[in-house]
Parts: C-alpha cells; structure tokens; sequence
C-alpha cells in the first residue's frame, strides 16, 4: 500500500465489542473500524467520516443487541424507543433486539444512506437472507462464524472503488 493509501473504515455496530476487537486485532493493519452501539452511533460515525477525511467504506452489524437498553432501541420502522415508547413489555423487547441489526441498516436506508453493508446472522432460512440482501442492497448476510480470512476478502471487495 502506498503511503497515500487511505485504509478502509468500517462502521462495526454491535451490542458488545466482540466482533470490534476480533477485527481490530486480526483485520487492524488492512482495515479500520470503528465502534457503534446503536442507530445513534452508527450515524454519528458516519457524519464523522463526512465531515473529514475519515469516510466511512461500509457498516458491519450484529443482529441480535441483547445488552442494548431499551430506549436506544429502533423498532421496525427505525424510530427510537426513547421516553414512554422505551417501556415495553419482555416479548416486545425480546423481538426488537432478536433482530436490531436489521432494524438499523433498515434506518440507515430509509435516511439513504447506501453504504455496503454486512450483517452477521446465522439465518435459517436462506430465503430470508436473500429477501434482506434485495431489499436492504447493498448487503451481504454473512454467518456469525464466518472466518476472518472471508471477512477480509468480503471487505476488501466492498471497500474497493466501483469500476
């Protein structure tokens, strides 16, 4: 790499720092990546990148934000559950954050934003994967296990200029 390379940045949303660090400590010297807890986060990251010279070159996301509190939880339709909407009962929340990383890249595009996007689920249905890549393009619905080998291939093709 040149030293006018810019290394690509990638938005890692999750509940926790698993996948941050994993990447961060085998994926660091290719890429950058930069935490996100939330829909908030993932935005504000993304005004960042922006506002300098830290574009952001996709958004990796987790599916199930189990450790997220209520209220900085998105519902289907990628409105916050601050305030009153916050109190809801457990099989409500239980659904919201089974499936939070869909709920955000669900925002992020109704804001449209375009950033290719990944989002670790392990999906029985190959169905439902293939509905949420169309609908939710640009994304690629990769296992929770897939190896870090695959991870750095798919993101140095999402990360490459359109030719």
């Amino acid at each position: 790499m040149s030293s006018t390379a810019r290394t690509p940045r990638f938005i890692v949303c999750e509940d926790g720092a698993e996948y941050i660090e994993r990447f961060r400590r085998f994926l660091g010297g290719s890429f950058t990546f930069v935490p996100a807890r939330d829909l908030g986060g993932a935005l504000e990251a993304i005004e960042a990148g922006a506002r300098g010279d830290d574009a952001i070159d996709g958004v990796l996301l987790d599916l199930d934000f189990r450790r997220t509190p209520p209220e900085r939880l998105v519902d289907e339709s990628g409105r916050a559950l601050a305030g009153a909407l916050a109190h809801v009962d457990e099989g409500t929340r239980r659904r919201l954050t089974e499936s939070q990383g869909i709920f955000i890249l669900r925002a992020l595009r109704a804001r449209g934003l375009r950033l290719p996007a990944v989002l670790f689920a392990d999906l029985a249905d190959a169905e439902q994967a293939g509905f949420l890549e169309r609908t939710l393009a640009p994304l690629v619905v990769a296992s929770s296990r897939t190896g870090l080998g695959e991870v750095a291939a798919l993101l140095g093709r999402l990360a490459a200029p359109a030719t």
